[in-house]
Formats: C-alpha cells, sequence, structure tokens
C-alpha cells in the first residue's frame, strides 16, 4: 500500500528544491547588477570613488584648500614652510595613489559581481532545464500508469 501511495502522488521536494535554486540565483543575479554598474561608474570616473580618503584632491587648488583646513594653528607646531613645488608632487602621489585605489577596487568588485552572475545564470539554466525534464518525466510515468 505503501508503494501505490507514492504513485499516486510525487515527491514535490526535489520540485521545490530546484524552484528555490532559481529563484534564489535570479536574486543573487539582480544583486550583482547593481555591484557591477557601481563598479563601471567608479571606472569611468576613479577620482570620485569611494574609496580612498576624504581630501579635496580633484585639483590643487582643492587640495591646498583642504589642506589649509586641517592644520590647525598650535604654537608648539612650526609653520610649513614647503614649498609650491613639493606639495604639488604630494598632491599628484595623493592623486595618482586614489585614483589607483579606486580603479583596483572597482575591478575586484566588477569581477566579483560577474563572477556571481555567471554562476547565477549557470545554476538558474541547469536547475530549470532539470525540472523541466523531471515534470515530463512525472507527465509520461503519469501517462503510462493511467
Amino acid at each position: 500500500m505503501n508503494g501505490d501511495r507514492s504513485i499516486d502522488k510525487p515527491n514535490r521536494i526535489p520540485q521545490i528544491y530546484g524552484y528555490t535554486v532559481c529563484l534564489i540565483a535570479v536574486v543573487a543575479f539582480l544583486i550583482s547588477i547593481n555591484g557591477i554598474v557601481d563598479a563601471t561608474f567608479t571606472l569611468a570616473n576613479p577620482m570620485h570613488g569611494p574609496y580612498g580618503g576624504h581630501e579635496g584632491l580633484t585639483s590643487f587648488e582643492s587640495y591646498e584648500a583642504s589642506r589649509v583646513e586641517r592644520t590647525v594653528p598650535d604654537r608648539n607646531v612650526p609653520v610649513d614652510t614647503t614649498s609650491v613645488e613639493t606639495r604639488r608632487r604630494r598632491f599628484e602621489a595623493l592623486r595618482a595613489d586614489r585614483i589607483g585605489a579606486n580603479r583596483l577596487q572597482a575591478w575586484r568588485r566588477l569581477v566579483g559581481s560577474g563572477l556571481t552572475m555567471f554562476i547565477a545564470v549557470a545554476l538558474f539554466a541547469w536547475h530549470w532545464s532539470w525540472l523541466r525534464a523531471r515534470m515530463a518525466e512525472e507527465r509520461a510515468a503519469a501517462g503510462r500508469t493511467a
């Protein structure tokens, strides 16, 4: 009697598993789109990316202005007498460092999100085809028993 019941009522656990994996793959795909868009914008303009310091490095003038704001007059600290050329070299080094850090982080996020998308598509495709094959087998088995 137990064997007859399994023929009449198919096991839904594999079907639930397959649809759950497909749903999770779709959600992972959608989330990774955000990472790809964010990384693409950062690569397009690495100077304004989210990584690096917060001092103004968009121009030498903004660097000088933020530098003046950061230095608090203190009687024990000697006045900075570095030349403009030295400060400009520092600015260029900091700017290059910020651009490099933003590009690296953006590429890291782009590759990670791309791999997540690829894996999500592969999991979805495999499980979806597996589910369709199972459903076809169940229909064929139901047709044979009827």
